[in-house]
């Protein structure tokens, strides 16, 4: 039971704003186009479910294995241009620095869902017993940072080349030397705001050099610097000719609660890779038989650096969920890069978490529709397309129309819907009120239709507006002003 590549029109930020003003000081009201014809059938599906991978043989927490200590020759303390490093098990890898923060600076950027996830969510015990998205074929490579304290600019990349995935059915591979170079510091606080809302060129344009990656390193006082030297500047004709060439533009971010196990089980088996940053101890290796390597527990770690890594499926258990680790240390960590943690590490050692979203930009082979947004008005009975934004009857299972489409039952597995030739999590079978902030919601299998307070939607010129978000994003959401969908 598990989803397809996700392509065609269900977009991260494809939502239908088209607001219906509900009271007389409303003001005038853009006249929504109305479609009263009967409702589109979903495309066929464009291949075969893939089966739900078997669980991996994954202890209980009290049964971790002990971590070994980094042998006395491993250099863990810092070095010039990174704060620490942290034995992988086979050699050393950088960490980057205290504070950091994946979304300090890019707060008014990040979306976060208007409606709480214990209010609006598919029931858990539907959900996969297994999500892992290497089986989709939707995750990029496995990247090797070697010396650099980069890994947040490895971790942003291997996000980029899984959403584009989602779009294209094929993985993209982005330029990780365009992304750190926009802010080349061993600091993760930066490293988002400064590439959200620009182009990424492709890898094979700007290849990882280690050398050049690290002479963009600020000059540490005191220190001599490395055979790469410090405090380069970057070459700005190069990045300008690679920003030139895109192959992906990176549009949105929306911040998760890794506490919240519930809201990342439902990221991921929607499809999502969540960026995580994380405290780590001085070993941080993978132990276990192959297939079910995992990072054992720990319960002490220095606060003085971190890792950034990415969330790629998960694994649920009756003693806990482990959640699957795409990380950039190369093939030789883990099972070929990969390994899983315990929900309780996740939670406890987790600073900050993100999703990524990308739209392709050039030689892309499916293209979602955009977000539209404007002052409308339904008649009664009527609700917005939820990416046309065109006045419409709801399907008979409660869902807004998608492009005209309404879903027909049976053609995926329980708690997925096709809308557009591929099988995605469905909304859930729901109407209510949230109560704390008074939207109100009306779901079917394939997105929700809600109503706005104007508390809620500042851009709403009457006492409350519409909007519809289409599965998988069907929880409608607020990025700084503007009201967009999540999944």
């Amino acid at each position: 039971m598990r989803r397809i590549v996700l392509v065609a029109a269900c977009a991260l930020m494809a939502i239908a704003c088209k607001r219906k003003a509900l009271d007389a000081d409303a003001g005038p009201a853009l006249s929504a186009s109305v479609d009263l014809g009967p409702a589109l059938a979903p495309p066929p599906l464009r291949a075969a479910t893939p089966p739900v991978p078997p669980l991996p043989a994954l202890p209980k927490l009290a049964g971790h294995a002990a971590a070994t200590a980094p042998p006395a020759s491993a250099p863990i303390a810092g070095d010039p241009g990174n704060c620490r490093r942290v034995w992988t098990g086979s050699g050393v890898a950088p960490l980057v620095c205290t504070g950091s923060s994946l979304n300090s600076g890019s707060q008014a950027a990040g979306a976060r869902a208007l409606i709480a996830y214990s209010q609006l969510s598919s029931a858990l015990a539907s959900l996969p017993a297994v999500v892992d998205h290497r089986v989709e074929n939707v995750e990029g490579p496995v990247r090797n940072q070697t010396t650099v304290p980069a890994c947040t600019a490895f971790a942003i990349a291997a996000a980029v080349d899984h959403s584009i995935a989602r779009w294209t059915g094929t993985p993209a591979q982005v330029s990780v030397m365009q992304i750190w170079s926009r802010y080349h510091e061993p600091e993760e606080h930066d490293s988002i705001l400064m590439n959200l809302g620009h182009d990424l060129g492709a890898e094979e344009r700007w290849p990882f050099a280690v050398i050049e990656a690290t002479s963009w390193l600020p000059c540490t006082p005191g220190q001599k610097p490395g055979k790469a030297g410090c405090g380069n500047p970057v070459d700005a004709a190069h990045l300008a000719k690679v920003t030139g060439d895109p192959i992906a533009s990176f549009r949105q971010i929306e911040r998760v609660d890794p506490t919240n196990v519930l809201a990342m089980k439902l990221k991921l088996a929607a499809g999502q890779d969540i960026v995580v940053a994380m405290t780590v101890p001085d070993t941080f290796t993978a132990v276990g038989k192959a297939g079910a390597k995992y990072v054992p527990n720990y319960a002490n770690a220095p606060k003085d650096s971190g890792h950034a890594m990415l969330l790629a499926g998960y694994a649920s258990f009756s003693h806990g969920t482990y959640f699957l680790v795409h990380n950039s240390w190369g093939k030789e960590w883990g099972d070929g890069g990969y390994a899983w943690l315990h929900e309780a590490t996740v939670a406890k050692w987790t600073k900050d978490a993100a999703i990524i979203g990308a739209e392709p930009r050039s030689g892309a082979s499916a293209v979602r529709a955009q977000r539209g947004r404007g002052q409308t008005t339904c008649d009664a009975g009527l609700v917005p397309d939820s990416i046309r934004g065109t006045c419409a009857p709801p399907c008979a299972d409660g869902s807004p129309r998608h492009a005209g489409v309404c879903a027909v039952a049976g053609q995926c597995p329980a708690s997925y819907v096709n809308l557009t030739g591929s099988c995605v999590l469905a909304a859930p079978t729901s109407t209510g009120v949230d109560p704390a902030t008074g939207i109100r919601y009306a779901c079917g299998p394939g997105g929700c239709a809600y109503t706005l307070p104007r508390t809620v939607d500042a851009a709403c010129t009457g006492n409350s507006c519409m909007a519809s978000c289409p599965a998988p994003d069907y929880r409608v959401a607020k990025a700084g002003g503007e009201v967009t969908c999540v999944e």
